[in-house]
């Protein structure tokens, strides 16, 4: 980490958390680690769970476990191509993709999943902070409906809370979203100016709400009408 305050051209190379300038090496590095985990401490999960809703509204826990696959082995010429040849709007062709990859088998998946962790490949918009926030939210989209083993908060999950309040229209929330004061209890960290609405709760509650999981809400005490 380099601390500091960045510059225009460290912003487009790096994230901040806590003050402190975290380079996008270490982001994607971050991100490996963190697919491989998922990988590896979902396969405890009972093969019939794979079927159930996940907390992701209109996907199976497998659908989510395929758009997972897909995004960390894709490139971006592989996913314009994937997207084009979906021939559907781009929210349902990458629900339809993650569908089609779901229904295949969970332990394929989960292989494909650990053997792409070292993926670069970012949604366009967002930066690669956005990869790391992907696999944290949806491994709890899994997990939180399968009964599987929940990740501790850390400042892992801090980067991905900042950036779903920076990037607030990407994943649909309205921008009051940026005013609310998140404190995240198990981890000990605050996100959000200190005069605003205080949310708090577990660090993946506040990270699901952010990405709009309505099913988190309860799981948060506070100002939660700021996060719906």
């Amino acid at each position: 980490m380099v601390v500091g305050r960045p510059g225009w051209w460290l912003l487009v190379r790096s994230a901040v958390v806590e003050g402190d300038v975290v380079d996008i090496d270490t982001i994607w590095a971050w991100t490996a680690e963190e697919r491989r985990r998922a990988s590896s401490d979902m396969r405890i999960i009972a093969e019939e769970a794979w079927n159930l809703p996940s907390l992701c509204d209109g996907w199976r826990c497998r659908d989510v476990l395929g758009h997972l696959v897909w995004l960390a082995e894709s490139t971006t010429p592989r996913a314009l191509r994937d997207l084009t040849l979906a021939c559907r709007p781009p929210n349902l062709a990458i629900r339809h993709i993650g569908r089609r990859l779901g229904d295949g088998d969970v332990d394929g998946l989960l292989d494909r999943l650990d053997a792409a962790a070292a993926g670069r490949f970012h949604l366009p918009g967002v930066g690669p902070q956005a990869a790391l926030a992907e696999v944290l939210i949806h491994r709890a989209d899994i997990v939180r409906a399968t009964e599987g083993l929940v990740r501790s908060s850390d400042e892992r999950t801090r980067l991905a809370i900042e950036t779903c309040l920076e990037h607030w229209w990407f994943y649909r929330m309205p921008r009051r979203v940026r005013s609310a004061h998140l404190i995240a209890d198990d981890a000990g960290f605050e996100v959000g100016p200190a005069d605003g609405p205080e949310v708090r709760g577990p660090g993946w509650a506040l990270l699901l709400a952010l990405a709009g999981r309505q099913r988190a809400l309860p799981e948060l005490h506070g100002a939660v009408e700021v996060l719906r």
